[in-house]
């Protein structure tokens, strides 16, 4: 049975893979600056995903809002941790809720 820290670790792992396909799917256009999960493309101080990036995700993902959903609440869980202050719910609004 996997414990809890091992269980972590696999999330970390498969949300630095999410991170590391981010470049594929934006054409590095307006990709997150970590850890302040900001966009590069837009103004400096503009939380990541903003605007551009939610339309590019979404036509990644064409009509699999399961697989899209899936997908940024892996990248949810490294901004989770690069932002160890940050309002949970408030990251889960801008990282997941959007995608409904």
């Amino acid at each position: 049975m996997p414990t809890v820290e091992a269980a972590r670790r696999a999330r970390s792992v498969q949300g630095q893979r999410a991170v590391a396909a981010l470049e594929g799917r934006l054409d590095d256009l307006h990709m997150p600056r970590q850890p302040e999960w900001t966009c590069r493309g837009c103004d400096q101080d503009t939380p990541w995903p903003c605007s551009p990036a939610r339309v590019r995700l979404t036509e990644a993902y064409g009509r699999d809002r399961i697989g899209l959903s899936m997908y940024v609440g892996s990248l949810l869980f490294v901004a989770t941790a690069e932002l160890p202050t940050a309002n949970p719910r408030e990251l889960y609004e801008r990282f997941v809720a959007w995608t409904r």
